[in-house]
């Protein structure tokens, strides 16, 4: 059986800046709280905005969710919403990543700071109706909710993803043979599409938002950790990471082409 890469190598699979990443993780965090107590707390919407909106004013790709309508599922969606959040903590099963708990967990932060400032500016900056708003039938004191303002994008799906994207990313750099990797992965998209179909199913965001937001949450969930990764170059076969210079910043990408009979 092939040991784990961190084995393997004698060495950490992350690689932490902590003067970088501790202020991104306190800053980030912060922020995302702080802007919570905005984005929340918006003022109700004037009625005769209620009465203006118009279906055909919005894309086709979209408008077909304003028919959803579902609080059942809405309070439904909570449950797997709040316990992803600590579902990383499964990883620790694992003796080889135990080691490491200190760096994966700091990085999960990171993660979600990233997750948290990104989905925060995107709600505080840009006004738009969920989709049930729209819907005729239902009292004009629900439609004028100020927090039916915030749609753009799914929240609940960019936790979601963010998640159990990086337990699939952090399971994948610590056991890169194991069969069981793809499962992982798997299981990650189905999350992801679980909860966006209850998101949509409740009328609370149109595709295009669920798509934001699985897309924000899986680029954080692997991003960071890839980006922390303690590369070898004599034997890891290619890298990414960010590259600073006098000119600017930008990401490197680096292949390393092997000999079949180099070993490791």
């Amino acid at each position: 059986m092939a040991l784990p890469i961190a084995d393997r190598h004698g060495d950490k699979v992350y690689r932490m800046n902590y003067k970088a990443d501790l202020p991104i993780i306190l800053v980030g965090g912060a922020a995302t709280v702080y802007s919570f107590t905005l984005i929340y707390t918006k003022k109700a919407t004037p009625v005769a905005d209620i009465l203006n909106l118009n279906k055909n004013n919005i894309p086709s790709f979209d408008r077909w969710a304003t028919k959803f309508h579902d609080p059942t599922t809405d309070r439904i969606s909570y449950y797997p919403f709040y316990a992803v959040m600590p579902l990383p903590l499964i990883l620790l099963a694992d003796k080889t990543i135990r080691k490491d708990a200190g760096n994966v967990g700091l990085l999960y932060l990171e993660s979600f700071a990233f997750t948290g400032v990104v989905y925060a500016s995107a709600v505080y900056f840009i006004d738009r109706y969920r989709p049930d708003v729209y819907n005729t039938d239902l009292p004009m004191s629900y439609r004028t909710n100020g927090n039916f303002r915030n749609s753009f994008f799914a929240g609940h799906v960019a936790v979601v993803s963010t998640s159990t994207f990086f337990i699939a990313k952090v399971f994948d750099d610590y056991h890169p043979d194991s069969k069981w990797k793809w499962a992982v992965y798997g299981g990650a998209a189905a999350a992801t599409i679980g909860m966006g179909y209850m998101r949509l199913e409740a009328g609370k965001h149109f595709p295009s938002d669920i798509l934001l937001g699985a897309i924000v949450g899986t680029t954080s969930g692997l991003l960071v950790p890839q980006f922390h990764k303690n590369h070898d170059y004599k034997k890891q076969k290619w890298s990414l990471m960010p590259d600073f210079t006098d000119k600017g910043a930008g990401i490197s990408f680096n292949y390393r082409f092997i000999p079949k009979t180099e070993k490791y």
